[in-house]
């Protein structure tokens, strides 16, 4: 009988202990597979099977093992066993030491990881962007030095020999489209988001919206327990404008007085609009905007979304006491005067609300859609009047629309997302070529009628410019995506886009958190 020794490739230790397998090699059938019918005699002659045993052997046997590449190796010899063995060591658990190269790697790795989370705040290095922020990766890109980069690039531009004295100046136009002509489009879609978060902290959700998403501004509320004292606020909207890289945010706020006081608690009561109109005092609406202004600024707010220039005719209850008269030259004085006193010092601007008008409405946006069933001649006359005022004075820097269906102009559509009303009546008829802001696109009256998605994309292409609503950054990133697919689908184009960004940055350069450079 033959007896096959096959010894597997294996480096020697003086502590191992061998196994010697032995191959007994009789006769085989020729065939390989067998079918199903022949199992049961394949069964039965089970003796004339191959079989194998393990026996211990010592070290002494293995010599052959030196090489771990040495060929299986055979040999003959008469065993008075019924099997032949083959010799297998048992190789025992060994120290696994991690090769130079691949050491130096990882420390490498970990460096570059330590480095940029020390950039981070925690709740950027946590979340569910900040890894990708870590290893350098973003969910936006563009230029973090943006604003100096385009700077330098406009020395650039100057003719050699040119003094500083003899440079010519550079006006805010020039440098806002130099900005926006080096933005990337998620910087430049980034910057059309107002968004809202919950807590009073410096949260996670705050943090990637603004890290991650480059959102151009942010509006607090007391509903959201975004603010609580004033310590508290103040270190919130220093955080947020710390982390806003590489343009500034507009922080908002809805301060009216009366029932809609969001400081109450931090700087007592103040008086709604209903009340300030009846002393028919142009003064007293001026010192109140100023006084609104001062709170404001202190706390970091640059934005108030106020005065309310609704002209009240019937009841609504969502407008009670927020509202200057019911009279259009009466509400049209005293909220300019009041508009005066707020931005007189420069820190904060206003914005005002609600276009196109709910004075004649009594449902509320937040719940249901409004219907107005004024004609136009009347719009004119009443609830647009106070709008053409100020938009000639030249006072009005941003308006926000509401969302309601405007029977006469667009019976299709809630006029936050009508190119009709926003475009053809607010921007071509009454002049306004300031920011317009959208009323929440999470409020009943759009989530009704669109997605949120396909609601931003229907904003731009109304032709506003800041829309809010936005909670949470999947918020912020089906907006964008909405965006982008009609931007692709070519209804909506890049210089569209680019007319909002200037708007906006326009307005950051009034508030003074955009400084022309010296050149």
């Amino acid at each position: 009988m033959e007896k096959n020794h096959f010894w597997f490739p294996k480096e020697q230790q003086d502590d191992e202990v061998e196994m010697k397998v032995t191959y007994d090699t009789r006769t085989q059938p020729e065939t390989g597979m067998q079918s199903d019918d022949d199992s049961t005699e394949d069964r039965d002659i089970g003796e004339s099977q191959d079989e194998m045993k393990i026996v211990p052997i010592s070290t002494n046997d293995a010599q052959v093992l030196q090489s771990p590449l040495l060929p299986l190796t055979e040999e003959k010899e008469e065993n008075t066993e019924n099997s032949p063995v083959v010799p297998v060591p048992i190789i025992l658990p060994q120290r696994t030491v991690m090769p130079r190269k691949r050491a130096i790697l990882m420390a490498v790795f970990l460096l570059i990881l330590v480095f940029n989370a020390a950039r981070l705040s925690s709740a950027q290095f946590i979340g569910a962007e900040g890894w990708a922020s870590v290893l350098g990766s973003h969910v936006s890109s563009g230029d973090p030095n943006l604003l100096r980069n385009v700077a330098i690039q406009l020395r650039k531009k100057l003719t050699p020999g040119v003094t500083a004295q003899a440079t010519p100046h550079l006006t805010p136009q020039e440098y806002i489209d130099a900005l926006v002509q080096n933005m990337t489009l998620d910087q430049k879609l980034g910057q059309m988001m107002i968004v809202q978060f919950v807590g009073p902290e410096y949260g996670l959700a705050i943090s990637t919206m603004i890290s991650q998403y480059n959102v151009g501004a942010v509006i607090l509320f007391g509903v959201n327990n975004n603010i609580q004292d004033k310590t508290q606020l103040k270190s919130l909207t220093r955080q947020m404008q710390s982390n806003s890289k590489p343009i500034p945010l507009v922080v908002a706020i809805d301060q009216e007085g009366g029932t809609v006081d969001r400081l109450v608690n931090l700087d007592g009561p103040r008086p709604s609009a209903a009340e300030i109109g009846a002393t028919n005092d142009p003064n007293r609406a001026t010192q109140q905007g100023n006084q609104d202004a001062q709170d404001l600024s202190s706390y970091g707010i640059n934005l108030n979304l106020a005065p309310v220039v609704d002209v009240t005719d019937v009841f609504n209850p969502q407008l009670y006491l927020r509202t200057f008269g019911d009279n259009p030259a009466k509400v049209t004085k005293m909220a300019g005067a009041y508009l005066r006193g707020l931005q007189r010092n420069g820190k904060v601007l206003g914005a005002l609300k609600h276009f196109p008008g709910l004075g004649d409405v009594g449902a509320d946006p937040h719940n249901s859609v409004p219907y107005l069933y004024r004609s136009k001649s009347d719009l004119e006359a009443i609830d647009w009047a106070p709008y053409r005022v100020l938009i000639r004075q030249g006072d009005v820097r941003a308006v926000l629309v509401t969302h309601e269906i405007v029977t006469t102009i667009d019976g299709s559509k809630p006029s936050s997302l009508s190119y009709k009303v926003v475009t053809g009546i607010l921007r071509n008829e009454l002049g306004f070529q300031g920011v317009v802001i959208t009323d929440s696109l999470t409020m009943e009256g759009i989530t009704a009628y669109y997605p949120e998605a396909q609601a931003a994309a229907l904003a731009i292409e109304a032709g506003s410019d800041l829309l809010m609503g936005a909670l949470t950054p999947n918020d912020v990133a089906s907006m964008i995506s909405g965006i982008k697919q009609a931007i692709n689908t070519r209804e909506i184009g890049m210089q569209r886009i680019d007319e909002s960004v200037r708007r906006i940055l326009m307005l950051k350069y009034q508030m003074g958190l955009i400084r022309i450079p010296t050149i």
